[in-house]
Parts: structure tokens; C-alpha cells; sequence
């Protein structure tokens, strides 16, 4: 195997689109934070309404951050140079991945269908699921070695699997074949200096977003209008565009998860982390956020049950208590 020197690695389930990122921070600059605070410091637990006539379904909300806005997010944030490679041949991005190994660059590869990760024995050729991200810190020529969040140790994938679970294209997440390669500094700006830029552009983002489908503005748009999917799309188009909205409720994104928070739960322990790191108070936005994440279970209930007039009164009560805290938020960086 061809093997960079031993990469630090910390797991935390359900972080796999920052996981390697934090690994490279760490073994780069030094930085040892977790993988809630990369989530958090690179625009995470966002939201956003796309309406596409063709796509499937065509009406998709995501309380996430889009992946390759966060991952260009955050390496704009810590200066890192950012290289992308998609929708290319196996042949072609697997040569640019084992060369970004040997440069000392590991590389992001995903997302990748867990279809085909045979250390999933649960899922190993049972279930699709194609939104999973791994850090490349080796290959021989027989096999790719990586980080994965959800393991202690790095992980082996034979290069057969790796070329079918690479052929994915996910809408919001990536195409074929994606790699990214983030070249981390060895200094980065201090804690305070990043976490308030982050937090700042957030706030931003959320309560005056370039866009009317994102943020505050976009939760308002879709709680006008999801009561009206049936009639406008069609009952059979709006149930997979209720199930899509079901599914990443649950955090990691999961049509029968139990884990409803949208996210809300790692972007309160990025600002209880962030708020130890740089001396600040962020109590009230915190509640709020709680707030937001115990209404969030609702929603799916009342879809569940087709009522849409409530999930649509509950998707305000959220953008009524996420203005709170984001204004809140503003305030307490000042």
C-alpha cells in the first residue's frame, strides 16, 4: 500500500461530508475540534427549496448544507486551495486520487453508493444508499484504503467496488466519479477570527439569502406552498416529494430514521463548541434552535398522516424561531 504518514481520524456517525476535512485540519494545522464544529464552521443545518419541473421529485427541500457549497465554503474560510473533479472517467479520477495521496493531499471521494462499502455488513448489497462521503489515505493495486466517519480505523475497499459505488450522480451532492482535494494550511486564522466570519455569513445566508428559496425566506415559500403539491404535481409526484421532505428530516438523511432534528442538533453543538472556543454567549440563539429541533418531529408526523395544512403551520413556526435566533446570533458576534 502506498500510505501517507498516519492521518489523526476521529469518527462521529452521520459526518461523513466533513469527516475527512476535519482529519485533514487536524493532521495540517494541528486543530483537533470535532466534526459537529467543521459541520457548523462550514455553513451546516441550512435550508433550501428547489423547484425543478423534471427533476425527481420536483419539489426538494434539504435542511442540510448543499455539499459542494459547504466543502467550497469551507475551503474558502481556511484559505485551503479547493480542486474538484467529477463526471470524468474511473480511470481519470482514480489516477488524480492516488496522486493527490502521494502529494500529501488526501483526497474526499463521493458521493459514493454504501451499496458496494463491503465494512457495511448490514447494507453491503442490500441497500442503496448513495450520499456518502471517505477520506483516501492509501491504495495498492488491489484495493483503496479510507477514513470513514463511522469507523475507528481505516476501512478497505477493493477497487472494483470503489469504481461502482463512484458511479453515482445525486442531485445537490455531486456527479460520477467526484473527488475533491483540499490543501489545508498549516497556519490557520485564529479560532475567534474564523468562527465569527462563519457565524456572520450564516446569518446572512439564513435571514437575507440571495436567493427567495433559501434560508428564512425559502422555509416561508415552501410552507405557502406544500399544500398545494397535490393539485399542482399531482398526487403520485407529490407523495415522492413528501417522502424526499421525510427523509432528510432525519439526521443523517434516512426515510425511516427516528433521528428528526434537520440537522438543528449539530449546529447547536458547532456554536456550544465555537461559543467555549471564542468567549462568546450564545444561550439565547441556542434555545431557540432547541426550540426549532422539537417542532421538527411534528412536520413528519404530519405528513406521515397527510395532513399538510399542519406540516405547512409547523414549517412557520420554524421560520418564526430561526429568525430569533439568527438575529440573536448577529448580535452576540458584534
Amino acid at each position: 500500500m502506498d500510505n501517507l504518514p498516519t492521518i489523526p481520524h476521529r469518527a462521529a456517525h452521520g459526518l461523513c461530508i466533513v469527516n475527512g476535512i476535519r482529519d485533514c485540519i487536524h493532521w495540517r494545522s494541528g486543530l483537533d475540534c470535532s466534526n459537529e464544529f467543521v459541520y457548523g464552521l462550514g455553513q451546516g443545518s441550512g435550508f433550501a427549496y428547489i423547484r425543478v419541473k423534471n427533476a425527481k421529485p420536483p419539489r426538494q427541500v434539504y435542511w442540510g448544507a448543499a455539499t459542494p457549497r459547504q466543502h467550497e465554503y469551507l475551503a474558502g474560510l481556511l484559505g485551503a486551495n479547493h480542486t474538484v473533479i467529477e463526471n470524468r472517467t474511473f480511470g481519470f479520477a482514480w489516477d488524480k486520487a492516488c496522486k493527490a495521496v502521494k502529494a500529501g493531499t488526501p483526497p474526499v471521494l463521493g458521493p459514493l453508493d454504501m451499496f458496494y462499502l463491503p465494512y457495511y455488513e448490514h447494507i453491503y448489497r442490500k441497500r442503496h444508499i448513495p450520499i456518502h462521503y471517505v477520506l483516501l489515505v492509501g491504495y495498492d493495486n488491489q484495493n483503496a484504503y479510507v477514513h470513514d466517519t463511522d469507523k475507528e480505523s481505516a476501512q478497505t475497499v477493493p477497487i472494483d467496488e470503489l469504481k461502482l459505488s463512484w458511479n453515482v450522480n445525486v442531485p445537490a451532492m455531486g456527479k460520477k466519479d467526484r473527488l475533491v482535494i483540499f490543501d489545508i494550511p498549516k497556519e490557520l486564522a485564529p479560532n475567534e477570527v474564523l468562527i465569527r466570519k462563519s457565524i456572520a455569513d450564516k446569518c446572512q445566508m439564513m435571514l437575507h439569502p440571495p436567493v427567495g428559496m433559501l434560508g428564512i425566506p425559502g422555509m416561508k415559500k415552501l410552507a405557502h406552498e406544500i399544500v398545494r403539491w397535490p393539485v399542482e404535481i399531482g398526487e403520485e409526484r407529490a407523495a415522492a416529494c413528501l417522502q424526499q421532505v421525510r427523509e432528510y428530516l432525519n439526521t443523517p438523511p434516512d426515510i425511516t430514521g427516528d433521528h428528526l432534528t434537520a440537522t438543528r442538533d449539530l449546529y447547536i453543538a458547532f456554536l456550544q463548541e465555537a461559543g467555549q472556543m471564542a468567549g462568546l454567549d450564545f444561550t439565547n440563539p441556542i434555545a431557540n434552535l432547541q426550540e426549532s429541533m422539537r417542532i421538527i418531529p411534528l412536520i413528519a408526523h404530519a405528513i406521515q398522516h397527510g395532513s399538510l395544512e399542519k406540516a405547512a403551520d409547523y414549517i412557520c413556526q420554524i421560520a418564526e424561531v430561526e429568525t430569533k435566533a439568527y438575529a440573536e446570533l448577529s448580535e452576540a458576534i458584534v
